[in-house]
């Protein structure tokens, strides 16, 4: 099979970190093992509607990847030249605006000129396509894994379209996005542009029905492929010399702690968790334990850090972290009490899978995908239950025996998920489709 996969979100993840979560993580690690499969001859494109950033940084990604050939990346000669036309005229406008500040006219000239290239921009992003032309003559399979399908893409009949669909949240729970009164949300775009003859990939049970109820698609072109925590980043790992590297590099305390890893904003319900933590302390008198927060700042965050202020007594205790390197994440996992992880709605959850990983207890929710990826492995809680999370995370902290215990589930279930499972029941779709 001839596929052709669509990795526009890894070039929105190579510039921007805080791109570089969850849907990043499932786009790098399908790609790198469809191209490792002797199933299926691979190439890239994207089609993300700024492509010309979008395409560069995709290239500047497939560049600092060995593992990839630099030929992979499917698209139009007259586009690469258009994107360095543009390129060096925004920077020339940019060094002539510095050099010439005295002089308003030059000034005003040159920053005239650098808009105009954001039209002229837009413009070729409506005139020249984002994938080489003849790159879409016998290939079987367009997977995108974010944006709608391409009109050029649609126009070739014979190819089999799917589409990655990860949740639903921005349409089922608009209030968790920042979306202006009026607006839509791209994901709904996305759905409305599906035709009848479109295969669609889901990461979990969850986000499969919510699709079919909010669509009315036929289940029988819907396919669940669960994702995964790469092993060789997500391990237990006990390493004390590491551990007193990353503390200092991240100013974490060597003291116990509980920790959180998530996007800052509403939906992952960190108000909720760090409440709760205060709560515990201040009524336990607990002196050592903190609640270590890895993750970098999302939208409506400043109520997190409204309410840690609330109490500046216990400002200490609560450490955030930012942006942590993956290769950091399986010491700051390994050596934390517990992982929790209170999101009121996932399409999947790979946080906890990744804690399970590190063979840590986790405290989750037990809404949406999070009980298809924890069950018992883990300790399950309504998202609100203020009572209840006080309760169990006193009972991890007191409890080594309980501890331990939900550390050996978390690594026996956490087997149940490989990306090489997750790269079969991809293939295996594709074949359906093939086959129809």
């Amino acid at each position: 099979m001839k596929i052709l996969y669509d990795i526009s979100a890894l070039g929105l993840g190579y510039y921007n970190q805080n791109n570089r979560a969850g849907i990043f993580r499932v786009v790098e690690n399908i790609a790198q093992r469809l191209y490792a499969s002797q199933e299926v001859s691979l190439k890239f494109c994207a089609t993300e509607f700024n492509f010309f950033y979008t395409h560069n940084a995709c290239v500047k990604y497939l560049n600092s990847n060995r593992q990839f050939e630099k030929d992979l990346f499917e698209y139009p000669i007259s586009q690469r030249l258009f994107y360095k036309a543009i390129n060096k005229t925004r920077q020339l406008c940019t060094n002539r605006v510095q050099e010439n500040e005295k002089f308003w006219l030059l000034c005003n000239l040159y920053k005239g000129l650098y808009k105009t290239t954001n039209y002229i921009s837009q413009l070729g992003n409506s005139i020249i396509p984002p994938i080489a032309s003849g790159s879409l003559e016998g290939i079987d399979i367009y997977h995108s894994t974010l944006f709608k399908m391409h009109e050029q893409v649609r126009k070739h009949k014979n190819i089999k379209r799917f589409l990655t669909v990860y949740d639903l949240i921005p349409i089922l729970y608009p209030d968790f996005f920042d979306i202006q009164s009026g607006d839509t949300h791209f994901l709904e775009e996305v759905l409305n542009d599906l035709q009848h003859d479109d295969w669609i990939i889901c990461i979990s049970e969850s986000s499969k029905r919510d699709l079919c109820e909010y669509k009315n698609i036929d289940p029988e072109r819907v396919f669940v492929s669960h994702l995964a925590a790469d092993s060789a980043v997500f391990y237990p790992c006990r390493d004390d010399l590491k551990k007193k590297s990353l503390f200092e590099k991240y100013n974490i305390p060597e003291e116990p702690y509980f920790l959180g890893l998530s996007t800052l904003e509403p939906r992952k319900n960190i108000t909720h968790t760090i409440l709760c933590f205060l709560k515990l302390i201040e009524q336990e008198n607990m002196k050592n334990l903190n609640l270590v927060l890895v993750g970098a700042k999302g939208w409506k965050y400043q109520k997190i850090f409204e309410v840690v202020k609330c109490q500046p007594e216990f400002t200490d205790r609560i450490i955030f972290v930012g942006f942590v390197e993956d290769e950091d994440l399986a010491v700051i996992y390994s050596y934390a009490l517990a992982f929790v992880y209170m999101s009121f709605y996932e399409g999947f959850g790979l946080p906890p899978l990744e804690a399970m990983n590190c063979g840590i207890p986790v405290i989750t929710s037990n809404t949406s995908s999070l009980p298809e990826v924890v069950g018992d492995a883990g300790i399950m809680l309504p998202p609100n239950d203020s009572d209840q999370l006080c309760q169990k995370l006193l009972e991890v902290y007191n409890g080594e025996d309980l501890r331990s215990k939900f550390a050996r589930k978390s690594i026996e279930s956490s087997k149940k998920f490989t990306w090489d499972k997750t790269l079969k029941t991809t293939i295996d779709a594709y074949k359906v489709a093939m086959s129809s």
